[in-house]
């Protein structure tokens, strides 16, 4: 019997239940079978598409759409080996489209990387950002500066520009063949952007991570990684050095329920700031960084996902306590995914929507700023993504967002709206 469902809504039930016992009246109808799988694989039950499927081939064993479906399904159960049988097949069958074999090649070529235990995967990010506080300058000229008020220059204060960005990343997988599913990843993550006219706003970051995930507690629960790992990072800002860091850490992720997933970590990481040209006193803010997050994701339906997410983090320097400060920050938002209303393809879209707010508490007052008053400020952070698919890889993201801080002194103030265009891409 077909496993069912797994993230339906009551419609969708329904209509499986419909197709299932039409499926039962009439057992060697293609048509019938085809149908069911279809609805079967949408409401996330492949076990009983994958049924109907292998139905359809002892009724007509010619049928090389059928056998490229079979082949994905089992590529989304992880079922690599009987997927590359199915896709081997297809490719060897004569007379068959263009499109269908270019689809099948395709996923035989991912089988073969995700099969081998050493492989690459990685995304990539370009495009053009506007912000109407690319330096994130207050809004006005009347700052505190040794307790008293202060004007600054013009160049300082809040200012518009536009820039390019690009980010992605590069993750090795190395299985390494333990009945713990044990594999060693590490990762090189970028980011870099450059303003068209504000180069103080230029930031570019490297961060590279390394450690084994295993899976623990098996045979007691479903599916919980462990990952341990090190980190190095370094960041430019105004294309000079500004820190470089190092550190440890434990991330780990758990399969709560069918529609609950959570993914939580603790790291620890030493900050090593650089005094240089552009900003002379900059080691002053060296120091240790202790910080712990952690993410729920609810499958609500088959297209609608809830997270929330919770953090905290706190920076003690090494003899500035002035720069020391707790951190705490609370979000969660929802992404939702829509049969795309323009080409009609069979990728959908997602509307992505996030709120994050953060709180922050310094624990001295900045003598140079106001010996009288400790630094505290609240950050509201809003964002709105669309993304646009062009092919199972190719993705045009367009996003909106505000950050506004509030701070009990006026020199750490902003709002910034920002607005990014570009395209993603997997591999």
């Amino acid at each position: 019997m077909a496993q069912g469902p797994v993230n339906a809504s009551a419609e969708q039930e329904r209509e499986y239940d419909d197709a299932f016992q039409e499926m039962l009246r009439k057992p060697a109808d293609l048509d019938v079978l085809f149908k069911f799988a279809t609805i079967a694989t949408k409401t996330g039950d492949y076990e009983g598409a994958i049924s109907a499927l292998e139905r359809m081939l002892l009724v007509n064993p010619d049928l090389p759409r059928v056998r490229l479906e079979l082949a994905v399904l089992y590529y989304r159960l992880g079922s690599y080996e009987v997927a590359r049988t199915y896709l081997e097949a297809v490719v060897a069958s004569p007379g068959i489209p263009p499109e269908v074999r270019a689809r099948a090649e395709q996923y035989l070529a991912e089988v073969v990387k995700r099969s081998s235990p050493s492989r690459f995967v990685g995304e990539t990010f370009a495009g053009v950002r506007y912000q109407s506080n690319a330096n994130l300058g207050p809004p006005t000229s009347s700052v505190r500066l040794f307790g008293q008020t202060a004007n600054l220059n013009q160049s300082a204060l809040g200012t518009a520009d536009w820039g390019v960005v690009g980010s992605g990343y590069v993750r090795h997988i190395y299985d390494l063949g333990t009945q713990d599913k044990g594999a060693l990843e590490t990762q090189l993550t970028g980011y870099a952007n450059r303003q068209f006219q504000l180069s103080q706003a230029n930031v570019s970051i490297l961060d590279l991570t390394s450690g084994p995930r295993f899976q623990a507690f098996q045979g007691i629960f479903e599916d919980v990684s462990i990952k341990p790992l090190m980190s190095l990072g370094y960041i430019w800002v105004n294309d000079v050095p500004y820190y470089g860091s190092y550190g440890s850490g434990v991330e780990f992720g758990a399969l709560l329920s069918d529609k609950l997933r959570n993914t939580s970590n603790a790291t620890y990481r030493r900050l090593m700031y650089q005094d240089s040209w552009y900003l002379p006193f900059n080691s002053l803010y060296t120091g240790n960084e202790y910080s712990a997050n952690t993410t729920f994701q609810y499958a609500l339906t088959d297209a609608v996902m809830l997270f929330g997410n919770g953090n905290i983090q706190r920076y003690m320097t090494d003899n500035s306590p002035q720069y020391a400060y707790i951190l705490l920050g609370v979000g969660g938002g929802m992404q939702f995914r829509f049969a795309d209303p323009l080409f009609k393809s069979q990728l959908p879209w997602s509307i992505a929507l996030s709120a994050n707010l953060q709180w922050w508490n310094y624990d001295q007052p900045d003598p140079v700023v106001d010996p009288t008053l400790t630094r505290q400020q609240n950050d509201v952070i809003l964002n709105i993504t669309l993304s646009v698919p062009f092919d199972e890889r190719t993705n045009l993201i367009v996003s909106g967002g505000r950050f506004v801080r509030s701070s009990n002194i006026p020199n750490y103030d902003f709002t910034n709206n920002s607005f990014l265009m570009g395209v993603s891409w997997r591999f």
